[in-house]
C-alpha cells in the first residue's frame, strides 16, 4: 500500500513540476483596481501620448481591447500582428468608447496591469476579455497576441440582446 502511495506522491511532484515551469515563460492581468494607485481608463486616454498605445479588433468600431505600453520604462509590450497602433487621441477615445458598450451587453471592460512572469509591469489593458496570452521574448520583451473578437448582438423578439455568436 505504501509503495503505490509512493508512487503517486512522486508522479504529482513531477506533474506539479512541469506545470509550474512550463507556464514560468508568460505573463499574467491583473485588476488594476487591486493596486491602490489612481491609474484609471479616463487617465490613460488624458495621457495616452505617453504610451504606445494598440488595440485588437477588426475596426475602431468594433475593438476587442486596447493596450498602453509606457514609453518611459525599459520594457516593450510586443503585439502579434493582429494589433493595431494608435497614434490620435481621437483614435484612442473611439477606442475606448466601443469598449465601454460592450458593458450594455452582460460583459465587463475592465482596466488590467500587463505582469511579466515574476510580476514585472509592463503595461495596462483594457477589454471585457479576462484573459491574453503573453510570452515573454526575452528579459525586457512581453509579446502579446491577439484577443478573441468581440461578440455580435442583436435584438429578440422583445427587444431583449442575445449574443448572436452563441
Amino acid at each position: 500500500m505504501t509503495i503505490k502511495k509512493g508512487t503517486w506522491l512522486v508522479f504529482i511532484t513531477i506533474v506539479l513540476m512541469v506545470i509550474i515551469t512550463g507556464c514560468s515563460g508568460y505573463g499574467k492581468l491583473r485588476l488594476q483596481s487591486r493596486f491602490g494607485d489612481d491609474v484609471t481608463i479616463e487617465k490613460l486616454k488624458e495621457n495616452f501620448s505617453d504610451y504606445t498605445v494598440y488595440y485588437a479588433g477588426y475596426a475602431l468600431d468594433n475593438p476587442s481591447g486596447i493596450m498602453f505600453d509606457p514609453k518611459n520604462d525599459n520594457r516593450t509590450l510586443m503585439p502579434s500582428e493582429r494589433w493595431t497602433k494608435l497614434d490620435d487621441k481621437e483614435s484612442v477615445i473611439e477606442v475606448i468608447s466601443w469598449i465601454k458598450i460592450q458593458d450594455s451587453h452582460y460583459r465587463y471592460p475592465r482596466l488590467y496591469r500587463i505582469l511579466g512572469p515574476d510580476d514585472q509591469f509592463y503595461g495596462y489593458l483594457y477589454s471585457a476579455w479576462t484573459h491574453v496570452v503573453t510570452k515573454v521574448m526575452d528579459d525586457k520583451t512581453l509579446w502579446v497576441y491577439d484577443l478573441p473578437d468581440p461578440p455580435h448582438y442583436e435584438e429578440g423578439p422583445e427587444g431583449e440582446t442575445k449574443n448572436a455568436g452563441h
